[in-house]
């Protein structure tokens, strides 16, 4: 009992050392269905405006982002001043502000993105890609650094629709077309892409192009759900708990139907976010599709009981577009740099927790260098120790544990850094 109580108080430390917190940056991408777009049986029977604002003011009470981009507004230049007016500068509130896609490909649909003011300053706005649709790219200064060296670029894409193979090329170039641009003006930088991007499975060329660390070493994209929710993901049960797309399973003229069946929309983050290495960090296990219970598969959102929302929220969500919001945290300052060398702090990744044959492990590190992975029983006993000499960067490693007693562990995690993280897992 002493060398588990001694383990023990040995976490409990770990966590209570982190020192003043940082700031947090709440993030949420969502394809507005047709806003203010009458098109494709979208109208102002089946996809009212007013109607909209009611549900999306409803939406927003389960999350409110600091950071709101979304795809598929109409290209009325009064739409994103409405849209604040009605969903987000309400009741008293006069914080928020837009800046709307620059729509030099000249679609019906653009994109947008709203933020509160009093958190983020917009510094720019370019164009990284006009090939069937704009993907367009915020860059901001976050007002928590007094210094104002910290920064953070919002990628928005509405990659093109559609399975058959021309619609698959065209998302490969207007993918290529933004790391390319991404790659010579933002390398190394705090990068996010989002947007609906129309995939059906990881092995498309878009998605490969996204996450290449070969072809853009300075620049490629890290999925907050790898490897748990990458693969083929269309129609697929197993992706159920990642399926953002669609919140309808029967046809009312405007949404998709077939019920929940597709992962479509994403929040990609660079290499510095996930390692936070520029000040900006990925708050591990933040990123979800709202709504999003497991429980739907090929059915509506809000069929029967939805447990990640409350029914009013179902029911908006439903209501509103045929995706769900996608939604991500960021810790900004505070202990990251060195503070969080000091207080023994690293962004990782562990999945499955329980576990029954492997134990995936996903970290980052500055330096290139030994890495120790250690399992330990709650005896104190190691069951598990292993060092791994790896690169810069994000790696992941598969450590077995079919062969394990089951019950608890303390698994220990080390990079090269010496950064280290304890936490407590089950073997079943």
């Amino acid at each position: 009992m002493k060398k588990i109580s001694f383990i023990l108080l040995l976490v409990i430390a770990s966590f209570s050392a982190l020192g003043n917190q940082p700031d947090t940056l709440k993030v949420m991408q969502y394809n507005l269905l047709n806003y203010g777009n009458n098109y494709g049986g979208c109208d102002n029977t089946n996809n009212n405006i007013n109607n909209k604002n009611a549900y999306i003011r409803t939406i927003l009470t389960a999350y409110y982002p600091d950071i709101f981009t979304v795809c598929e507004m109409g290209k009325s230049t009064s739409l994103p001043n409405d849209f604040l007016r009605n969903n987000l500068n309400i009741d008293g509130t006069n914080i928020w502000m837009a800046s709307a896609g620059a729509n030099t490909a000249n679609s019906s649909l653009t994109n947008c993105i709203f933020y509160n003011s009093t958190k983020v300053t917009l510094l720019s706005h370019d164009v990284a890609n006009s090939y069937t649709r704009d993907v367009d790219v915020y860059k901001f200064r976050v007002n928590s650094d007094e210094s104002g060296q910290t920064k953070l670029v919002c990628v928005v894409a509405h990659l093109k629709a559609g399975s058959a193979a021309a619609n698959e090329g065209t998302r490969k170039i207007m993918a290529e077309n933004t790391m390319r641009y991404l790659e010579a003006n933002y390398r190394g930088d705090n990068v996010l892409i989002m947007g609906d991007f129309n995939l059906y499975t990881a092995t498309e060329q878009a998605y490969k192009t996204f996450t290449n660390s070969t072809t853009y070493p300075d620049a490629y994209f890290v999925d907050p759900l790898y490897p748990y929710g990458v693969g083929n993901w269309n129609n697929n049960g197993a992706f159920a708990n990642y399926h953002t797309q669609s919140t309808h399973r029967d046809d009312n003229g405007c949404h998709s139907s077939g019920g929940m069946d597709d992962r479509f929309d994403f929040i990609l983050m660079s290499e510095s976010v996930y390692g936070g290495r520029e000040h900006i960090r990925y708050i591990n296990g933040s990123y979800q599709a709202l709504g999003q219970d497991g429980r739907h598969f090929n059915q509506s959102i809000n069929q029967g009981v939805n447990l990640a929302v409350s029914d009013e929220v179902a029911d908006a969500l439903y209501a509103n577009s045929d995706h769900l919001p996608v939604i991500m945290e960021l810790a900004v300052g505070g202990t990251i740099g060195v503070d969080e060398l000091l207080a023994g702090q690293l962004q990782y990744d562990v999945f499955p927790n329980p576990a029954k044959d492997n134990v995936y492990v996903r970290f980052y590190q500055d330096n290139i260098g030994k890495a120790n992975i250690m399992l330990i029983n709650m005896l104190g006993q190691i069951s598990y120790n292993r060092d791994f000499v790896l690169g810069s960067g994000v790696d992941e490693l598969v450590i077995p544990v079919d062969n394990l007693p089951k019950g608890f562990y303390l698994l220990k995690i080390a990079n090269a850094d010496g950064l280290t993280k304890t936490i407590k897992m089950a073997i079943e």
